[in-house]
């Protein structure tokens, strides 16, 4: 019965170490390298405290508005067990540290030890504001370390959040990793499947205020929207992140005819989120162009059925609507010029159903259920890389730790020129206040004369400025001075 106990506590405690990996179900429970990890700090490097760490770096900040990197690693690498007032002040040396000269950019290390201490500390929903505030916060993942939050994520089923990582990494537009690809189609068709077929909430209208209070300002920024870093909506963003990865061919599969099947129903259905219609309808009559000839499926019946409903539902804008002064348009006001006019959205509508019935007329719909063939091929394509992906990282690691180890030494050579020359500046002020105090006493005779010999000088400039008959007045009053006196 002990010994049951025993076992028990000890998986507990393993469970307690190993919280975020343990229960993984996309990534094998070695993918987080662990051990690795936790020896990844040089056994010559000090652990200072988290409290004199912090207190050191904020006084940093405050007189020279910067602190080292080197102090930055090892304030990330003591995050373990603190308060979520320590959380508090580490955002805000992060944000500081992020806005001085050695925060751009952010290295990768200080960015995979913050992620991995919050997924540590149970509090990894704080880091996707983080994220998103890419100019406050500089905290730009690597595929790694996305790859980890977003499995978590997945493991706690908070797709949401998952999704919002897959954003991030569609938003920097590099589809080189494909492990990293494979994660992030994986949360987008999680994501896809609770939320493809909800209409998306409507636009706040935008109404004049009836007491308009104007300012002089110098200049008027005109407001600007990229449609990329800017978008908001979220079904725009998981729209973008479909076309993206789908049109970058990221589920790998033996079968040619159903990789294309599966990349262009992506790319359709994606399009149609992102409210891209045009551009959707002009792809699909390639396509259909491309696969009359072989009688071969184009797309698949349930994403045409996804697009519909978000043509169906998507906003228009009124070209004849007067256009807002400068100083009143908003990022929003601007975003809201790419959607289509009603006439536009009538002319998608007819275009669609007559390319519809033409994919029907040669067999281009396939009744093929693609989210689950997509998720299912993903997480067979991840087993495969993972390998791959361990030995990297664990190569990454160890070259983070030479690195940290020569910070360490260069900050310690700093410190220890600054305390000499800190030292000499000491040494030459007593030197001078001595030099002075020795002046002073050898000079002592001369300084005293001086007394005497300015106001003597003074009284004989003063009588060589006096005219004769001032100096007559003068002696008369001093000869009945003496008078008076005898």
């Amino acid at each position: 019965m002990w010994r049951h106990c025993r076992r028990s506590i000890v998986l507990c405690n393993a469970c307690n170490k190993f919280r975020h990996v343990s229960r993984r179900h996309l990534l094998s429970s070695n993918y987080a390298l662990q051990d690795t990890w936790e020896n990844r700090w040089p056994s010559t490097v000090e652990n200072v405290p988290f409290g004199r760490l912090s207190l050191k770096m904020i006084e940093n900040f405050e007189k020279f508005g910067k602190s080292s990197v080197i102090d930055m690693e090892m304030l990330v690498k003591s995050l373990q067990n603190v308060s979520m007032e320590n959380i508090e002040l580490t955002e805000d040396i992060m944000y500081r540290f992020r806005h001085s000269d050695d925060g751009f950019p952010v290295r990768d290390s200080i960015v995979n030890a913050i992620v991995r201490s919050y997924i540590d500390l149970e509090i990894p929903d704080r880091l996707v504001p983080l994220i998103k505030d890419k100019l406050g916060y500089g905290l730009l993942l690597d595929n790694y370390t996305a790859n980890l939050l977003m499995s978590h994520f997945l493991q706690q089923d908070m797709t949401e959040e998952a999704a919002m990582v897959a954003y991030e990494m569609m938003l920097q537009e590099d589809t080189s990793h494909a492990f990293t690809n494979c994660m992030s189609l994986y949360c987008c068709v999680k994501r896809l499947q609770e939320i493809g077929d909800i209409q998306p909430p409507e636009d706040a209208p935008i109404v004049a205020d009836e007491e308009e209070e104007w300012t002089r300002v110098r200049i008027i920024h005109r407001p600007v929207y990229d449609d990329h870093f800017d978008i908001k909506k979220e079904h725009l963003k998981l729209g973008k992140s479909l076309y993206y990865l789908g049109r970058a061919g990221v589920v790998p599969d033996r079968d040619s005819s159903t990789k294309d099947l599966v990349s262009r129903s992506l790319q359709f259905v994606g399009l149609g989120l992102y409210n891209k219609f045009s551009k959707a309808l002009d792809l699909l009559e390639t396509w259909i162009a491309a696969a009359k000839t072989n009688n071969t499926p184009v797309l698949c019946q349930k994403q045409i059925e996804t697009f519909k409903n978000h043509l169906e539902w998507s906003p228009t804008r009124d070209p004849e609507e007067e256009e807002l002064e400068l100083g009143q348009q908003t990022q929003d006001y601007v975003a809201r010029k790419l959607y289509l006019t009603e006439e536009e959205k009538a002319a998608c509508m007819e275009r669609f159903e007559k390319l519809t019935e033409e994919l029907k007329s040669f067999g281009g719909i396939s009744d093929q259920e693609i989210y689950s063939y997509i998720l299912n091929n993903v997480q067979e394509q991840m087993k495969n890389l993972e390998g791959q992906e361990k030995s990297s990282q664990e190569k990454r690691y160890q070259d983070w730790k030479t690195e940290m180890l020569n910070l360490y030494k260069e900050q310690m050579k700093e410190e220890s020129r600054l305390r000499k020359q800190q030292e000499i500046e000491l040494k030459m002020a007593e030197m001078a206040e001595k030099e002075e105090l020795i002046l002073a006493h050898e000079k002592k005779r001369e300084i005293l004369l001086a007394r005497f010999r300015v106001p003597v000088e003074a009284k004989r400039k003063e009588k060589e400025e006096l005219d004769e008959d001032e100096l007559e007045e003068r002696m008369k009053n001093k000869r009945s001075i003496i008078k008076k006196k005898k």
